[in-house]
């Protein structure tokens, strides 16, 4: 659908920017509407920014950017291409001279420098020779984790960003002789939190046996003091692992009842009052309202939040990065939701269609193969693109 053109033969009065002005606001409402964004056209408005400032610039670094979900993203690049605001290059997405009149006549964009820290990217910490030594030790260890496991929400993270979980809770005085407990650890931020030989008990409480076997490897050959705890968090946790923490740290499945559930095991862990560190997707305001309500209603509050501190190896969907949060609590108490509803594929079950890249043949997971792991190619291949995702309806719509 071509939305210039569509309106303005009766608007005889308006003047020539304004009409254009109406004309590229209505565009604007179009797409978010089209896409279904919940952000709104300020949403579309930010993608043009980015796109403003950075041309040209690749669909994954919008994504990461405007901290939107990346098909929404590439929707919506494709209807600015449709409308000959945006074109593509080798190198990515850049405005074409309407574009670039839109971007700078109707949203007043003037201003093409990015004013983000290009040493530290944005996370307001940089590691020294010590956190890098240490740094090198985790990249070594995280070559041998085993295949993620996609119906526990694992998506790893790199192994620069478990270091820089660690720098960062040194460098906020939450590591040097505390008690820390990860509530769930894929990403393996134990390891270089415990190679600084700073922690008073470092506890990993997870479900996959194969991350915690890892885990236990690496303490004994880094000897270092690392406990591990095979539990399903489903579940309170043991006794002796209640009110016996300073710090927690988790990076929970990125659903509302998944965020209520690992904090409140964190608190469990913690008592009272403690800091949590919280990894966890950018997601829109409406989503957003209820996790900031469950997390005050939990007894936190919200002191440092840092987008695009995380880094993972995979998690396309959101463009490989969310935020992670520093979270102060006192009278601290528990508030638990939908345990059976934890995980992304119980919220929003999806059918997914992967490509071999071997012979081409197309494959549906998600329905009789359950992950993407378990699939193998007639040929042979156990390597695929994902090349689309569809919602499944619920029999009762």
């Amino acid at each position: 659908m071509k939305v210039i053109g569509k309106i303005g033969k009766g608007d005889k009065n308006l003047k020539e920017d304004d009409l254009d002005k109406l004309k590229y606001n209505l565009i604007l409402d179009y797409i978010s509407k089209k896409v279904d964004i919940s952000e709104g056209k300020r949403a579309v408005e930010d993608i043009i920014r980015v796109i403003y400032r950075y041309q040209p610039i690749s669909t994954k670094k919008i994504a990461q950017k405007t901290k939107l979900p990346l098909p929404i993203v590439a929707k919506v690049r494709t209807i600015l291409e449709r409308e000959k605001l945006l074109k593509r290059s080798e190198k990515g997405a850049e405005l074409t001279e309407k574009g670039l009149k839109f971007a700078e006549n109707v949203l007043k964009l003037k201003y093409k420098t990015s004013l983000t820290c290009k040493t530290c990217k944005g996370r307001g910490i940089v590691l020294d020779e010590f956190f890098e030594e240490i740094l090198n030790k985790v990249k070594i260890w995280c070559k041998k984790r085993p295949v993620v496991d996609t119906s526990l929400d694992q998506s790893f993270a790199t192994p620069e960003t478990s270091t820089y979980r660690a720098a960062l809770m040194y460098e906020r005085g939450d590591l040097e002789g505390k008690n820390i407990l990860f509530v769930g650890d894929d990403d393996l931020t134990s390891l270089p939190t415990a190679l600084t030989n700073m922690a008073e008990n470092i506890v990993v409480v997870d479900i996959d046996e194969r991350i915690l076997k890892l885990i236990e490897k690496f303490a004994e050959k880094e000897n270092v003091n690392i406990k591990t705890v095979k539990h399903d968090l489903r579940n309170p946790l043991p006794e002796e692992l209640k009110e016996k923490f300073d710090v927690i740290s988790t990076d929970p499945p990125y659903t509302v009842d998944g965020l209520k559930l690992f904090l409140s095991r964190g608190i469990e862990g913690l008592g009272n009052e403690g800091i949590a560190y919280l990894s966890y997707s950018h997601k829109p305001i409406e989503e957003w309202l209820l996790i900031q309500k469950a997390i005050t209603d939990m007894g936190f509050v919200i002191s440092e939040l840092i987008p695009n501190f995380n880094y993972y190896e995979g998690s396309e969907i959101i463009a490989n990065t969310t935020f992670i949060s520093r979270l102060i609590g006192k009278d601290l108490k528990p508030n638990i939701g939908d345990i059976n509803k934890i995980y992304t594929g119980l919220v929003k079950p999806v059918i997914r269609y992967y490509k071999c890249l071997k012979c081409g043949k197309i494959y549906k997971v998600g329905d009789k193969i359950k992950k993407v792991e378990d699939l193998v190619c007639e040929c042979g291949s156990k390597k695929f693109k994902m090349i689309k995702r569809e919602k499944i309806k619920n029999q009762n719509d």
